[in-house]
């Protein structure tokens, strides 16, 4: 009784505490909760101090030292281990509580900001409401706080008239207009419409204009994050997001909203100079929201260039996937979250950003909009990407064959899509069909010669495979085409040079990428460090793979060969790590 008297019922709503514990001790003994031993660790010491009364005390400085082995003199600010493996944790958490349910009807969530475990009664059905952050006082914990019979009556009786009026509007709605699928795609982000205008000025060649805007027409298609308007019909798409009363009724009567921006590009020749000045309005309010050029003259000479040539930087700097319009709809998706297409941006803002609590809210955005349009070729393809970033030796035995049969879903829906074929060659490396995913990805390439990422992507294959040349080539062809680098091609160059013996250079690549729970980057961090006799400014590279156990040399290799690395390769960055596992332990 003692026990339940410490036990803290508002991270517990309706559960007792031997229930909280059942579920611990399932969970921890369940073989589909993928999560390595020092997370189970983690979970096993934040539930003892909870269950003990003591949820105030789990601090990151406790976990630190009582679970992570690290000394008294432990300071959070400069070793953020204990901050990295809360997000594997929660993550692991999410995704077993998602795809596998609880056999005892409760979820344990670790909500961000904090380390103390929420436990929370699952109804049937339910298997992804996360709980709030700072939890909801236990009603019947508080003395006199109990319902009577008319409260729950007329609580119950007014959801249940709420949600049968709503339902009724629902179906005289679909009875009386254009059906079902109005309310079924309504919540569905679409990709911008887009319309796009191309002049120039007297000192440009009429012929090389409209040239360079049948190329760009054709190079923003490739890429596909963006629809394009005809001339005559800008505003022939419908878009989702903010359905506002009148947009509603115009919806019903059958006029399509649109959503669109309009690019206007100018050529302007001064003296022995050109330039391409560019600019993406809002279509609704005529707003200004990005701006820039583009160089329009040869570098070393005064002719305009191909119109194919100019093309191409244009339609990377305006459609491309970090590209002036999904900039703007990716703050815009920040701002207001919805599914489809802005589920698809956020994914990738998560995964340019390492963000792995990121790439677990996207996938849950993925999913959700996959049960309303199971037929979306995009975020089969993006969803694929997401399950596919998980460590594949962390990774739960079955998210390979859903993620390949998501990404050959993907290539039969849309097979001239880049990101699709970028997704498919994800997953066939993953299955270590090294040979396919190199062909997969040269016809990404194919279909778009201006997708970096299918580039940054496919050199990286190539170097891990031993092909170290050519993959390096793809990596600055990448690095090239874009001005955030991306971090495969960081990878690629860290490992090239470090292959050299350029391990200063190894070094400062594998420091810029932010991917702290990456092995193969901590990797070639920890050997560049070691090779230069620098152990001590890798400790947490150093620590996440594991450099303390007696078993090392082998526990490496075997780490390095489950992500498809080259014996070759394997054995000289293991020399630099067991170098610096010798200065530091």
């Amino acid at each position: 009784m003692s026990g339940e008297r410490k036990f803290d019922r508002s991270f517990c709503k309706h559960i007792g505490q031997v229930e909280a514990q059942a579920e611990i001790d399932r969970l921890l003994a369940d073989p589909r909760f993928q999560s390595p031993e020092r997370n189970r660790s983690f979970l096993r010491f934040i539930a003892t101090e909870f269950f003990e009364g003591r949820a105030e005390a789990i601090k990151a400085y406790a976990i630190a030292v009582d679970v992570f082995g690290r000394p008294a003199n432990f300071d959070p600010s400069a070793d953020p281990i204990v901050r990295i493996e809360a997000t594997r944790l929660r993550a692991a958490l999410t995704q077993y509580y998602d795809v596998h349910g609880s056999d005892t009807g409760i979820r344990i969530d670790l909500p961000r900001g904090r380390y103390v475990p929420v436990f929370t009664r699952m109804t049937p059905g339910d298997m992804s409401s996360l709980p709030a952050e700072t939890p909801e006082p236990d009603i019947e914990s508080v003395p006199g706080a109990e319902e009577s019979p008319g409260r729950r009556f007329w609580g119950a009786s007014t959801r249940f008239a709420l949600i049968w009026l709503l339902a009724g509007i629902s179906i005289a709605t679909y009875a009386l207009t254009v059906g079902l699928d109005v309310w079924k795609h309504s919540a569905l982000r679409q990709k911008p419409l887009i319309s796009i205008t191309l002049d120039g000025d007297g000192d440009a060649p009429v012929r090389a204009v409209e040239n360079a805007r049948d190329y760009l027409t054709v190079a923003i298609a490739q890429f596909q994050t963006v629809r394009l308007a005809s001339a005559v019909d800008q505003a022939a798409a419908a878009s989702a997001g903010d359905w506002s009363a009148s947009k509603l009724v115009a919806a019903l009567r059958g006029q399509r909203v649109a959503e669109n921006y309009r690019v206007v590009l100018k050529y302007e020749g001064r003296g022995g100079q050109g330039v391409v000045w560019w600019h993406v309005t809002d279509a609704s309010t005529g707003e200004v929201l990005l701006s820039g050029f583009e160089d329009a003259l040869r570098p070393d000479t005064d002719s305009f260039p191909s119109s194919e040539s100019l093309a191409s930087r244009l339609a990377r700097t305006l459609a491309g996937t970090r590209g002036a319009i999904n900039t703007i709809e990716t703050r815009q998706e920040f701002d207001t979250p919805s599914l489809g297409n802005g589920c698809i941006l956020r994914a990738i803002a998560a995964s340019d950003r390492g963000d792995q609590a990121g790439l677990v809210d996207a996938r849950g955005c993925l999913e959700q909009t996959l049960a309303i349009a199971p037929n979306d070729p995009g975020v089969k393809a993006e969803l694929a990407i997401v399950l596919l970033a998980q460590d594949p030796v962390d990774a739960p035995a079955d998210l390979l064959t859903r993620a390949s049969g998501l990404a050959g879903d993907a290539v039969k829906l849309a097979p001239f899509s880049a990101r699709n074929k970028y997704a498919l060659m994800t997953s066939q490396f993953r299955g270590g069909q090294l040979d396919a995913a190199i062909e997969t990805g040269y016809a990404a390439m194919a279909l778009n010669p201006n997708n970096s990422d299918v580039a940054a992507r496919l050199g990286l294959y190539l170097f891990v495979a031993g092909r170290w040349e050519e993959g390096a080539g793809l990596a600055m062809r990448s690095a090239q085409m874009e001005r955030t680098v991306a971090s495969d091609v960081l990878l690629t160059r860290a490992l090239n040079a470090y292959r050299l013996g350029r391990f200063e250079d190894a070094l400062a690549f594998s420091k810029r990428l932010n991917m702290s729970d990456d092995y193969a980057v901590q990797a070639v961090k920890a050997a560049a460090a070691g090779q230069l006799g620098r152990a001590g400014e890798v400790r947490l590279a150093l620590a996440s793979l594991g450099a303390d156990q007696a078993d090392f040399d082998a526990t490496f290799r075997k780490g390095m060969s489950a992500r498809f690395f080259t014996p070759e390769m394997t054995g000289l960055l293991e020399t630099g790590v067991m170098k610096a596992a010798a200065q530091k332990f």
